[in-house]
C-alpha cells in the first residue's frame, strides 16, 4: 500500500507538471508570430544605423519573422529608449542601447524612464572602437597638433558629438580633463551630420565610431588621428593608439578599452522565455559568417562568451558607475 500511495503521488505530480510544460514549449514555439521592431535613438546614416541594419537582417533569419528598424532619435539616444520602455512587454519591441543610455539620469533629469528598472538586458551585439578625426585640409594631424592648438588658444578649437552625453562627447571630456586642455563642445543630432561638418573644416575634431568614420578616412576626406583601444585596429592599421600617441598625460587611459558597445534590451516584464529566444537568436548571429564578416569589415568587434543577459546586465552597471563619475569630475550639468 505505502508503494502505490508514493506511485499514485508521483504520477499526480507529473500529470500535475505536464501542462504548464506543454504550455512553456507551446510558447516559445509560437514567439515570435509577426515582425519585431528594433528601435535605434539615432538618426538614419550614422554607424549605428548601420550596425542595426545589419543585426535586423540576421536576427530576422534566425527568427524566422522579419526586424524592422525604426527610428526614435533625439536626447542622446534617449528618445528611442523611453519610447520602448513604454512599449508592451511582449517581445516584439526591443532597443538597441548604448552607453549613453547609461547616463541619462545625469544628462536628461526630465526624461521619464529609468533605463535600469524599465529595461531588461537581452544581449550584447557589438563593441564598438573608436578613432578621432580631423578634416583631411587642415594642419591638425597629431595628438601634439591637438595640444599646442588648445593650449595656445583655449576654448578656440571645437569638437563635435552626435549630442551631448554620447560616447563622443564624453570621449572628448575625458582627453580634456586627462590632458588639461580646453575645447568647445558642439553637439548634432546624428553623427553624419558632424562628419560633414568635420570634413567642411566648420569643427574641427570628432570623436567617431570608426564604421562612421572609415568610408570618409579612404576616401581621403578625413584624417585619422587616433584610436581609443589597447591595441591597433585592422581596419586602421597605420593609426597609433593612445599608448602610441607619446604624451605622458595619456598614460592613464592607454590601457583602457574607451569604445563604446551596443546591446538589446526589451521593457521590463517582457517573459523570460522571450528573452532568452532573442538571446539565443542574437548569438547565432552573430556567430554566422554572413554577419560577422560585414561586421569585422565596419570595425564592430563581435563580444566575447559567454553573452548572456545577466553579463550584460553587469556591464551596464559597471559603466553606469564610470561614466556618470566622468561627468561629476568634468561638472557637466543635466541639459533639460
Amino acid at each position: 500500500m505505502h508503494h502505490l500511495k508514493r506511485d499514485l503521488a508521483a504520477i499526480a505530480l507529473a500529470s500535475a507538471a505536464m501542462p504548464w510544460a506543454v504550455t512553456a514549449s507551446d510558447q516559445e514555439a509560437a514567439y515570435p508570430q509577426r515582425p519585431v521592431t528594433l528601435v535605434i535613438g539615432f538618426p538614419p546614416g550614422g554607424s549605428a544605423d548601420a550596425l542595426a541594419q545589419l543585426i535586423a537582417r540576421s536576427m530576422g533569419e534566425t527568427l524566422g519573422k522579419k526586424v524592422i528598424v525604426q527610428y526614435k532619435p533625439g536626447a542622446g539616444g534617449n528618445i528611442g529608449a523611453e519610447y520602448v520602455a513604454r512599449a508592451a512587454s511582449d517581445g516584439y519591441t526591443v532597443f538597441l542601447g548604448g552607453r549613453p543610455n547609461t547616463i541619462h539620469k545625469t544628462m536628461y533629469r526630465t526624461m521619464k524612464y529609468d533605463f535600469a528598472r524599465d529595461l531588461v538586458p537581452v544581449g550584447l551585439v557589438a563593441r564598438v572602437p573608436f578613432v578621432m578625426v580631423s578634416s583631411a585640409y587642415t594642419p591638425i594631424a597629431t595628438i601634439r597638433d591637438i595640444v599646442r592648438l588648445a593650449r595656445t588658444y583655449p576654448g578656440a578649437l571645437t569638437c563635435a558629438s552626435p549630442g551631448a552625453g554620447t560616447t563622443a562627447h564624453l570621449l572628448c571630456e575625458l582627453l580634456q580633463q586627462e590632458m588639461d586642455l580646453d575645447m568647445r563642445h558642439v553637439p548634432y543630432s546624428g553623427g553624419a551630420q558632424a562628419i560633414t561638418d568635420v570634413i567642411g573644416g566648420r569643427v574641427d575634431l570628432y570623436v567617431s565610431p570608426v564604421a562612421g568614420a572609415l568610408p570618409h578616412i579612404r576616401a581621403g576626406k578625413l584624417r585619422p588621428i587616433v584610436v581609443m583601444s589597447p591595441e591597433r585596429l585592422p581596419t586602421l592599421p597605420d593609426v597609433p593608439t593612445l599608448a602610441e600617441a607619446g604624451l605622458s598625460e595619456l598614460s592613464g587611459l592607454s590601457e583602457l578599452e574607451l569604445g563604446d558597445w551596443s546591446g538589446l534590451v526589451a521593457p521590463i516584464g517582457t517573459p523570460t522565455y522571450v528573452v532568452e529566444i532573442l538571446n539565443r537568436s542574437i548569438n547565432a548571429a552573430l556567430i554566422n559568417p554572413a554577419l560577422h564578416d560585414p561586421m569585422a569589415r565596419q570595425a564592430f568587434a563581435t563580444p566575447q562568451p559567454p553573452n548572456t543577459p545577466m553579463a550584460f546586465q553587469e556591464l551596464i552597471a559597471e559603466e553606469t558607475e564610470r561614466w556618470n563619475g566622468v561627468l561629476r569630475m568634468r561638472n557637466i550639468k543635466p541639459l533639460h
